[in-house]
């Protein structure tokens, strides 16, 4: 007499009466899946550094994207291992309900493709990941500029590691009776997958911050004088003029760049107060006449324009003699100055490059300074003067 299949009919908890369902073959195969995925990265990152090693295992389907989440600091990694595994297996969960009831060789084929979609999926999570990275560098145009890329490794790995759960279950899933869909299931799939997309996106930023902090410390730099170099700030360049200005009307005889040249002076401190100076020198043989303020703006350390207010005025280090025409005799100088309050810098955008022009609407020059002029900050500038700056009463 022939034994009868095993019973998958939901068990009953003696304790308290209710209903419990089976734990399926589609859970079990996709709970070894996401296992099989773990081992994959582990393998890629224990072999990472053999390029020979490295490209056998890539006929296998094991790549960079597996052994990514190992490299996360803290405990990212285990985050996104953990929110992988759980889109694996519920991905073949769900597609392996149509393997229940239909017979070993059906339901192995049916787990299969529940690997290699579920594969897929993961490698499409990836690539919005990647498109959300790129939004705010390039706007819309990060849309067009991320392409499919991991999907297709993705599928492929679940294709060449798939056939493992499919095989070790089939057996189970086409003896198993046929249930129907859950929506709660579905449900569940979806929540696995956003997750993935918001966890992988979170990880990744925290992984740009880690080199970040890494070449930071490689080059003996710490946060103490401003925010670490971040290649992956968003920002935008200082103009090469004055936003709004037009190119002023000189008067013959004008300090135009061809008669004189700005140049980097000297700064100058006191408790809580700054000023830097900065010098129009006559390199001329004829006198030059300049008149006004000058126009200055500040980059950050990652090279864009720093949000600083600039008006003109006295600071505490230097006073205003207002605009007035200046005369500045062959090989002399013309002075303005530049003052602000002390700021703490510890973490913060500071001015790391000083952009200047001899008047609005001019061409501004360029020079590497190390200011404590954070983002935020109100800075005075005084107009042109002849000679030293004159000193705060």
């Amino acid at each position: 007499m022939a034994s009868a299949p095993p019973s998958t009919a939901p068990v009953s908890s003696a304790r308290d009466g209710r209903t419990r369902p089976p734990v399926t073959a589609g859970l079990l195969a996709g709970l070894l899946l996401g296992a099989l995925w773990i081992v994959s990265g582990a393998i890629a990152r224990l072999t990472g550094s053999d390029i020979v090693l490295t490209r056998l295992l890539s006929f296998a389907g094991i790549g960079p994207l597996q052994s990514h989440a190992w490299l996360l600091p803290g405990a990212w990694g285990v985050l996104v291992l953990t929110v992988t595994a759980a889109v694996l297996c519920s991905v073949v969960w769900v597609v392996g309900r149509g393997a229940q009831g239909v017979g070993r060789a059906p339901a192995f084929l049916v787990l299969w493709f529940g690997a290699v979609l579920a594969g897929t999926t993961v490698g499409l999570c990836d690539d919005v990941t990647r498109v959300l990275s790129f939004l705010p560098l390039s706007g819309l145009h990060g849309v067009t500029a991320a392409v499919v890329e991991s999907a297709p490794d993705t599928a492929y790995w679940g294709l060449a590691w798939g056939w493992i759960p499919a095989w070790a279950f089939s057996r189970r899933a086409g003896e198993e009776s046929a249930r129907r869909w859950s929506p709660g299931l579905l449900g569940v799939t979806l929540a696995s997958v956003v997750a993935l997309v918001v966890v992988g996106s979170l990880a990744d930023a925290a992984w740009q911050r880690q080199i970040v902090e890494e070449n930071a410390a490689l080059q003996g730099a710490t946060d103490e004088t401003g925010a670490f170099v971040d290649p992956a700030a968003v920002g935008d360049p200082v103009p090469e003029r004055a936003p709004g200005a037009s190119t002023p009307q000189l008067p013959a005889g004008a300090c135009t760049l061809d008669r004189a040249t700005l140049l980097l002076g000297t700064a100058d401190g006191a408790t809580g107060h700054r000023a830097q100076s900065i010098r129009l020198m006559n390199v001329g043989e004829e006198p030059c006449v300049v008149e006004g303020y000058p126009d200055i703006a500040f980059a950050d350390q990652n090279g864009h324009a720093l949000d600083v207010e600039v008006r003109p005025g006295s600071s505490f280090l230097a006073t205003d003699p207002g605009i007035a025409p200046v005369t500045v005799p062959p090989g002399g100088e013309a002075t303005a100055v530049i003052g602000w309050d002390a700021n703490a810098t510890d973490g913060a955008l500071v001015a790391r490059a000083l952009r200047a022009a001899v008047l609005p609407g001019l061409d501004r020059g360029s020079w590497p300074v190390e200011l404590d002029i954070v983002s935020g900050s109100e800075v005075e500038i005084t107009a042109w003067h002849l000679g030293a700056a004159p000193a705060a009463p």
